[in-house]
Order: structure tokens, then sequence, then C-alpha cells
């Protein structure tokens, strides 16, 4: 698998997302959200600092619809799309009045007016009453794309360092990654992994082209851990590793790489990484 974050990416990026004065991070409402919903990895949660929980089975289909309005956006999602979604085999008005009944339980599981907002057969999760990591996440890595067009910026770096950390720490795994896979959930489950991957690149990158080796190979590791199959990553870490001299963990590092596309994908390493290779072989050791 092989992710690119090259320098007219990311002027591209600046071009459709220019950022203006001292480029200003997102900002989380200045009031404590009423309900805090974690679904990067587990699923949990919150209201007023508290679990809500469903605990009989049955009861598990509201917490589903409420996973899958996430997934679908979370905003002026269309009821049928919702109904389609978790009752696919269900005919369409029997599938309504399902969701309906659905929708009613979980609004009762939170007991608070204006969380759910149904206008014109379209659910909206309210913005201003709720805090959700996927969201805090895509705000954050879209801001983050904006500050690689300006790494130059000595301002700009700090900032960068600071939004790579928060990115690492808000991503605890993939979207509903403990949850039995539902077709809703796959897309938006890819493009948030995607768009880590991509800023991990671009990241690195920057670091790398400093010589900050440090702050590069920890982002490249977690890179490794997010996608396993990484080839770019492996690359990335592999010229961290002889570039500062430790060709035992470089060496360990394209092991690891040729092993991972052998078991899972049959291939052999791509040239880029074999040349790689033979320029560690070619260095005497320590």
């Amino acid at each position: 698998m092989s992710i690119n974050m090259d320098g007219r990416n990311i002027q591209r990026l600046h071009q459709q997302h220019p950022v203006s004065g001292q480029s200003r991070e997102p900002t989380e409402h200045h009031d404590e959200p009423t309900v805090r919903i974690h679904t990067l990895g587990r699923f949990a949660v919150q209201s007023h600092h508290h679990p809500v929980t469903l605990t009989r089975q049955r009861q598990h289909k509201p917490f589903e619809l409420l996973q899958a309005l996430i997934a679908l956006g979370g905003r002026d999602v269309h009821s049928e799309t919702l109904a389609a979604s978790l009752w696919p085999d269900a005919d369409g008005d029997k599938a309504q009045d399902t969701l309906d009944v659905t929708l009613h339980r979980l609004r009762r599981a939170f007991e608070m007016k204006g969380l759910f907002l149904l206008n014109d057969r379209r659910l909206t999760l309210n913005s201003q009453m709720v805090w959700v990591d996927v969201w805090a996440f895509e705000r954050t890595i879209n801001h983050g794309e904006r500050l690689l067009a300006r790494s130059d910026d000595p301002v700009i770096l700090r900032q960068i360092s600071r939004h790579s950390e928060r990115l690492l720490n808000l991503y605890q795994g993939a979207f509903l990654d403990r949850e039995a896979v539902r077709p809703w959930m796959l897309s938006l489950r890819e493009r948030l992994r995607s768009k880590l991957l991509r800023y991990i690149l671009g990241a690195g990158q920057v670091w790398g082209n400093r010589r900050e080796w440090h702050l590069a190979i920890r982002l490249y590791q977690k890179g490794l851990e997010i996608e396993p199959l990484g080839e770019a990553l492996y690359q990335r870490l592999i010229v961290c590793y002889r570039d500062t001299g430790k060709l035992a963990e470089a060496l360990n590092t394209f092991h690891q790489c040729q092993k991972q596309l052998a078991e899972q994908l049959q291939i052999q390493p791509a040239p880029r990484t074999l040349e790689l290779y033979q320029s560690l072989r070619a260095r005497p050791t320590a």
C-alpha cells in the first residue's frame, strides 16, 4: 500500500483552505458539552459525566442508530437512509416504523430535549449539546493539513507539533473498531484512517527535512500501528534510522516490511524499498 503527500499536494490543500493571520486553531464550544461520545477504538457515551448504558439486548439497537447517525454525517441524515442502513431486509414502511420506535428509545436513554432534532424526516445530532471524538478529530486534522502548507514558519512548526500530539491522542483506534462490522461504518472508518496516514506522512516529512528524527520516527511508528502494510511508512522509517546511524533498527524495519508484505499480500517489497535495503548493507555496522 502506498500513500504519498508531496509538496504539490500540500500546496493544493493550502489553496483550497487558506490559512490567514496566525493560523487559528479549531476551538471547542466554550461551554462543556452535556454529552460526550467516543467512537474511535472504543464506543462510549457519557451524559453529565456519567456513562449512558443500554443493558438489555433488545435495547442495543438505539445505540446502533446513534452510531449510524454519526457514521452518516450526524446532520440532516434522511430517515430513509438510516432505516435502510439499519434494517436492509425490511420493507420501507416496516423499517420506518421500527426506526421511529428506536429513535424514541434512544431519546429516552438520554432524557434530554433537543439532543436529536428531526425536521422534514431528516435527523440531526445537536452539535451544541454533544462532543463527538470523530468531529473533533476531523476539525483538528483539517486544520493540521493547512498548517503543513506553512511549515517554513517557526510559529507554525510549534503548532504542527501540538496538532500531531492531539491527533494521536484523539485517534484511539479505527472508527467503531470494537463493534460488529456493518456496511454503513466502513466509509467513515476508511476516510479517517486515510486522512491520518496522509497527515503522518506529511508531518513526518516536515520533521525529517529539519532532521528532527525523533519526531519523524514517532509519527512513522504510529502510522505503522494503524497500517502495518504501509510501505511508504517503512521506507521513511528506514531512512530515519539509517541517517541517524541506527543500522540495526533500519534492517529490522526492512525485514518487518518484507514479512508483512509476504504474509498478508504475497508480494515482495517495491524497488525503492529494496534500494534502501542495499544502501544499508553497503554501510559498515557499528
